[in-house]
């Protein structure tokens, strides 16, 4: 049998299995495939740089395999749904001019900022990577502003005086430190008119559970007193890389004009919230035995767990052991809720 017949049976055969001609033939040596008809491989293309200005005008931006790997450190999972994108965008609502008064936590390779910026060209974003605060700022120059600096630690009151009026926060925040920036946002409350962040839905739960849940804890208590916490919509796994594990939700916050005015010192609504719920399922008489020093608390209180206490009867119950004798709460964003340890910051 002839050469030339032996190689036509083995192609029949390949092509019976459903297996690709083109690939079998790609691996055979340039000379070999330019005596079958001048087919030569294609070169081998160099990996390409981690830009986003050569992303498609309607997606996000990708990377070539082995460049720019996500940090687990720093829990990065970037969105790359440009849907999912385009909507979260879509709930911002800012009304400051050329959108001075925005800012981005956590932009990333910058699949919201890029939408973000055809209606905010001054806004502001706040990145802890390097490698993406110099992506960004190759991709995107002036008037847009990069801070390199941790979001815990920006002074979001200053910054918010800086860009003449409240500020309005949107970002995909890292699950692992998630708790910490929306306390640090409550820190500086009358600075931040609205937030729109992506969490994991377990913790937007949290936000917006009611008492007598299994969710209600410390966060509903704190962000149904400071501010008004809405759920959006689910985010699916598949719409973020790497993908997590776990659901996301788009959460809405509002904080009320001119900041929130407490009764009691918010330092000692924080003890009371949290030496409370360290034991969510005894009575109050007896989680808060070690604050109480030896005084009694109110009928109205001492049989009830803190599960079923309403946000505001936390006021009243800081009020019964410490008094009534607070400064309306602090307004310059003193830490009072956050506790993680602060790292310095650009602003």
């Amino acid at each position: 049998m002839k050469l030339s017949m032996v190689f036509a049976l083995a192609l029949t055969r390949r092509g019976a299995l459903g297996l690709s001609t083109r690939t079998f033939a790609t691996r055979r040596p340039d000379s070999f495939l330019a005596r079958l008809g001048g087919v030569k491989r294609a070169p081998r293309l160099a990996p390409r740089p981690a830009t986003v200005e050569g992303a498609a005008p309607d997606r996000p931006p990708t990377l070539p395999s082995g460049t720019f790997r996500p940090k687990q450190s720093l829990g990065q999972n970037y969105l790359s749904d440009q849907n999912y994108a385009t909507k979260i965008v879509d709930s911002l609502g800012d009304d400051s001019e050329r959108g001075r008064r925005v800012v981005e936590l956590g932009p990333g390779l910058g699949a919201l900022t890029r939408l973000l910026l055809r209606q905010y060209p001054e806004m502001v974003a706040v990145e802890i990577d390097g490698r993406a605060v110099e992506l960004l700022e190759e991709a995107y120059p002036a008037p847009f502003t990069v801070l390199h600096s941790d979001v815990l630690a920006v002074d979001y009151t200053k910054l918010a005086a800086a860009r003449g009026g409240r500020l309005s926060v949107i970002g995909n925040l890292p699950y692992y430190i998630t708790s910490q920036i929306l306390f640090c946002l409550c820190d500086h409350h009358a600075s931040v008119s609205r937030a729109v962040v992506t969490m994991q839905h377990e913790v937007a739960l949290r936000l917006v559970a009611k008492p007598r849940t299994k969710d209600y804890g410390i966060l509903s208590v704190v962000f149904q007193l400071y501010a008004s916490p809405k759920i959006a919509f689910k985010i699916p796994h598949t719409a973020f890389y790497p993908q997590p594990k776990v659901t996301s939700a788009l959460v809405a916050i509002d904080f009320p004009e001119g900041g929130v005015e407490l009764p009691v010192d918010p330092r000692k609504l924080r003890t009371v919230v949290t030496t409370a719920f360290r034991q969510r399922r005894k009575m109050l008489r007896q989680s808060l035995k070690s604050i109480l020093n030896g005084a009694t608390l109110p009928d109205q209180f001492a049989t009830k767990r803190p599960e079923e206490l309403a946000p505001a009867e936390f006021l009243d119950l800081t009020g019964a052991i410490y008094g009534f004798d607070g400064d309306g709460g602090a307004h310059d964003g003193t830490p009072i809720w956050r506790t993680q340890k602060l790292r310095k910051g650009e602003f």
